[in-house]
């Protein structure tokens, strides 16, 4: 039985008093979510409508998260791979994670004036 993930509002995350982990999840054809770590639970980044906030790049997401109080951001791909070649799931499944800037712009050429 799947239990409905918890969720958290941008404007909860703004007001938010301590920096917190961000998780961003890539979605194979749909684009990107994002997740953030609460006393060792993920919970879904939602919209003011109240609907996850699922973006069409990771460029976008990173947009709406370069003011929030985040202590680090990591990309998240869960692969279909084995399900699609009918093998059974690993133990750790397909998941690679990778450790990004917080800044949206890391490689963006500074003003040499």
């Amino acid at each position: 039985r799947n239990t409905p993930m918890s969720k958290i509002s941008l404007i909860q995350l703004a007001g938010w008093p301590i920096k917190l982990d961000c998780i961003v999840r890539s979605i194979d054809m749909v684009g990107y979510q994002a997740l953030v770590a609460v006393d060792d639970q993920e919970l879904l980044l939602v919209g003011k409508d109240d609907k996850p906030l699922c973006l069409p790049s990771l460029m976008h997401i990173r947009e709406v998260l370069k003011n929030m109080p985040l202590s680090s951001l990591t990309l998240r791909h869960e692969s279909a791979y084995e399900e699609m070649i009918n093998q059974p799931n690993g133990k750790n499944g397909n998941t690679l994670e990778v450790s990004l800037s917080l800044d949206p712009y890391p490689f963006a050429q500074q003003d040499r004036t």
